[in-house]
């Protein structure tokens, strides 16, 4: 059997997503290939892939996960009581987490002590280098100091504007639906306390 040509490959991917379109995605596909029947099965399904995205059988999985979802929806609707969360679930994390600005300052302290070890000031004022690789070595760690203080606030940043993103998503959905709201605030919970639990907060 000769090798498929590329326009054929063109004109079977059009085909399908314009027969999907029209009847679904496994009755499309199917179409398609009742036109197409002398193209190879496993070259057929390359091209169904590549036109679609996924199989027909997922589409049919995709479809009954849709009608799931709103008894899915009802049943984690959280009470009203627990939307927002108690000062005690976030105050134990904040005493254990670490004070990050004062461990680098200590970390300088050291490099700025290394340094001082590694330079010799003459009487007349000058300073001369006594232990070359003492001052490479201080040099190196206040480089490595700067990297992680600047990935460190890149980070905080970061977090900061999520939140915001979160916060700003939550109160839109709960303008045009508080129940979907509920659940949403009820699975950031769920995640934030399976987190806690991982990483021992």
């Amino acid at each position: 059997m000769a090798r498929p040509s590329s326009e054929q490959r063109i004109a079977v991917i059009e085909l399908i997503r314009r027969l999907c379109n029209e009847h679904g995605m496994r009755e499309g596909c199917r179409l398609a290939r009742e036109q197409f029947f002398d193209v190879p099965r496993g070259t057929f399904g390359r091209w169904r892939v590549e036109a679609v995205g996924m199989q027909p059988e997922q589409d049919d999985r995709e479809q009954s996960a849709r009608a799931n979802i709103g008894r899915e929806v009802r049943e984690h609707i959280p009470p009203i009581g627990d939307l927002v969360p108690a000062p005690a679930d976030v105050v134990p994390v904040q005493r254990r987490a670490i004070d990050f600005w004062k461990m680098v300052a200590e970390l300088d302290d050291d490099a700025a002590l290394m340094r001082n070890y590694a330079v010799t000031t003459l009487p007349d004022g000058t300073r001369k280098l006594r232990v070359p690789f003492a001052l490479l070595n201080a040099h190196k760690m206040r480089a490595d100091l700067i990297r992680l203080a600047l990935e460190h606030a890149s980070i905080a940043w970061s977090a900061e504007r999520n939140r915001e993103f979160q916060e700003c998503i939550i109160a839109a959905i709960g303008e045009v639906d508080r129940d979907l709201q509920k659940v949403v605030l009820d699975r950031l919970r769920r995640v934030r306390d399976n987190n806690e639990v991982k990483y021992g907060l």
